[in-house]
């Protein structure tokens, strides 16, 4: 067991904020009142390996985003390191095998507010490629008034067939609303919800169907070494030629090569992403400075949750951080294993 830096309250305890949003004030307050001083991001964007190895060392806790916590950095930081509180509930940047052997505590903020703001992007995307949004906007606003073309081309949801890839947390509110549309579920998961089942409906399907039989599928699952590029050419082959596919969850769940195939082929309807592989897009990436390309995708730069949300989560992360300085267990955690006594 170590020894605590100093008591509550001394302003011993220091916390780097590896993210680029502005915090809110009173999280800044809530943590200096605990003796735990803040630090922001220098650098002003998304941190990288060598960042985290220069920086973390000498910090108590790191409030963290995207940016990757791998051994090395983990070993790096620890001893003193003792809490990685991640903003949101994607955690595969973050080794926390390394964090348990180093007695680091590791959270997230699955809390309703994130599921609810996700949810509504998700909804918004499949309403926005189904009615053609982006698109009779643009036409629109150049003076183009053609109601029989879009009239052919416009869908609507009742009826149709809602498929859930992942009915976690986000994926049960996602069909919540989808059925308040009049739409059909069907879902695959490792884990099967029949009390969900009942209570929606919804029908508990293979991979293979739900690929087949989805008018629109909708990826709510987190990303590991098993599903990486689980929405492959192969997949996308299976899905039906008037589908939508959007994916809320990680980038690297979709080959996007194969989506831009699939897409500029006709193969698939259209697409929806606020998740890419590489964040933001660099020269080189098939979906850069797409301009007016592939007009059947619609892209959102990873941003969900709304300004309420972002305070949500980083008062939990806070919440969190105060709780492993004061000497408890923290709320939210994803090393159950580790405890106070084990750190």
């Amino acid at each position: 067991m170590r020894s605590d830096a100093g008591p509550v309250g001394t302003g011993r305890f220091r916390c780097l904020y590896a993210g680029t949003l502005n915090p809110p004030p009173e999280a800044r307050q809530g943590l200096r009142e605990a003796g735990v001083e803040l630090v922001l991001n220098p650098h002003h964007q998304v941190l990288t390996e060598e960042d985290l190895l220069a920086l973390l060392p000498g910090f108590d806790a790191v409030i963290a985003g995207p940016e990757p916590y791998s051994d090395s950095v983990i070993s790096t930081a620890s001893p003193r390191l003792r809490i990685i509180a991640r903003t949101g509930v994607g955690y595969d940047k973050v080794d926390v095998a390394s964090a348990s052997r180093n007695g680091v505590f590791v959270t997230w903020t699955p809390i309703p507010e994130l599921s609810s703001s996700v949810a509504d992007l998700a909804i918004a995307l499949i309403l926005a490629l189904v009615k053609k949004v982006p698109r009779l906007n643009a036409e629109v606003r150049m003076g183009k008034w053609d109601r029989q073309k879009w009239s052919d081309e416009v869908g609507d949801l009742r009826g149709k067939t809602l498929g859930l890839l992942g009915m976690g947390r986000i994926g049960g509110e996602v069909a919540v609303r989808a059925r308040a549309f009049g739409m059909n579920l069907i879902y695959n998961d490792v884990v099967r919800m029949e009390e969900l089942e009942k209570k929606l409906p919804a029908e508990f399907v293979s991979l293979e169907r739900l690929l087949s039989d989805s008018d629109v599928l909708s990826v709510h699952v987190p990303l590991t070494a098993d599903n990486r590029g689980i929405i492959d050419a192969v997949a996308l082959r299976k899905m039906k030629r008037t589908a939508i596919l959007v994916n809320t969850s990680r980038g690297e769940l979709v080959d996007e090569e194969a989506l831009a195939e699939a897409l500029t082929s006709g193969e698939i309807a259209g697409a929806g992403l606020d998740v890419l592989s590489q964040e933001p897009p660099a020269p080189g990436h098939v979906f850069y400075n797409l301009g007016e390309r592939i007009p059947n995708l619609i892209l959102t730069g990873h941003v969900a949750f709304g300004r309420d949300t972002v305070r949500a989560m980083f008062m939990a992360a806070c919440d969190d951080v105060k709780r492993v300085m004061s000497g408890e267990d923290p709320k939210y955690l994803l090393n159950p294993g580790l405890t106070r006594r084990s750190a």
